[in-house]
């Protein structure tokens, strides 16, 4: 299973910082770790879609489309809005 990395008020709604999570894409991982913990999900969607200024990485790398192909080997980080000026 992929490794889910999550940072700053995600790792408070969901009481860990890292966890491995079940998918084949990265939606079906997304979707996993919500079902989970179901209060990440006020936080990663709107209106059934990830958050505009929610950044996932894939081995470091930011990716957009959820439909990308996951492996057991593979490491996710997401991270929530970030507000400031």
């Amino acid at each position: 299973m992929p490794l889910v990395k999550l940072y700053a008020n995600l790792r408070q709604a969901a009481g860990t910082k890292e966890i491995s999570v079940p998918g084949r894409n990265l939606r079906a991982v997304v979707y996993a770790l919500i079902e989970q913990f179901p209060a990440l999900g006020k936080i990663l969607l709107e209106n059934g879609q990830v958050r505009r200024h929610v950044i996932i990485t894939v081995n470091g790398q930011t990716i957009v489309d959820l439909d990308m192909p996951v492996t057991e080997q593979d490491q996710i980080a997401i991270f929530p809005p970030i507000a400031g000026g």
